[in-house]
């Protein structure tokens, strides 16, 4: 008959009698699914918020280029989009393609990125490419620096449109997972609102820079 051998275990303390009301850790439970159990936590959502941002810009780029194209102004100083040009329909769909391609290559890098610095400042560089296409834009005095602009902006913007459903689903509880994903997808709606509103408001306005007005506010 076998026989069973028992391994000693390691020696070791009781400290449960020291440890203080504020040294204890509440855990939160988020089984309802309620708004409620998100007030406990409120940094979770607060987070979660803040990476939504990611889809803001994405409608608001997406926004503001259709609505920029048709300005006189705008055709004015880069020519190359103007109907008068023969190669204008090349010209502008090279130039509006430029971000989505931009964003192809910011997902394809994002991964790895995010797997070495963390998802948090791979976030943080997505967001660094996009406010850097930005001002690319908007200092834009000809067609070649505008679309050299859309593509380190779109890296950006495909690098967020990534990350941050990456990031908002590992942070987010299990009952809230859903319901925290769609703020990227409310983001993009709102981003595309808000740049039409704000191209409308200031079609008339002339400035030394054609984008000023309309890519301030995504800087």
């Amino acid at each position: 008959m076998e026989k069973t051998i028992e391994k000693p275990t390691l020696a070791h303390d009781e400290y449960a009698d020291d440890v203080g009301p504020a040294d204890m850790t509440v855990e939160v439970k988020y089984d309802n699914g309620q708004l409620r159990d998100l007030l406990h936590s409120p940094y979770v959502f607060g987070a979660a918020l803040l990476a939504s941002f990611g889809g803001f810009s994405f409608g608001y780029d997406q926004g503001v280029i259709s609505l920029i194209l048709v300005m006189p102004q705008f055709r004015e100083q880069f020519p190359e989009t103007s109907p008068e040009n023969p190669k204008y329909g090349f010209h502008t769909g090279f130039m509006t393609g430029m971000l989505e391609l931009g964003a192809f290559i910011g997902c394809l890098f994002f991964p790895a990125v995010a797997d070495r610095i963390s998802r948090k400042w791979g976030l943080t560089v997505a967001t660094v490419f996009f406010v850097i296409g930005a001002i690319i834009q908007t200092a834009s005095m000809n067609y070649g620096t505008l679309v050299a602009g859309r593509f380190i902006g779109g890296v950006g913007v495909g690098t967020l449109a990534m990350g941050a459903p990456l990031y908002i689903s590992e942070i987010a509880p299990p009952a809230w997972r859903g319901s925290l994903l769609v703020l990227e997808s409310i983001s993009i709606v709102i981003g595309a609102i808000v740049a039409y509103w704000i191209t409308y408001g200031t079609r008339y306005a002339i400035n030394v820079f054609p984008l000023f007005h309309n890519k301030v506010s995504d800087v």
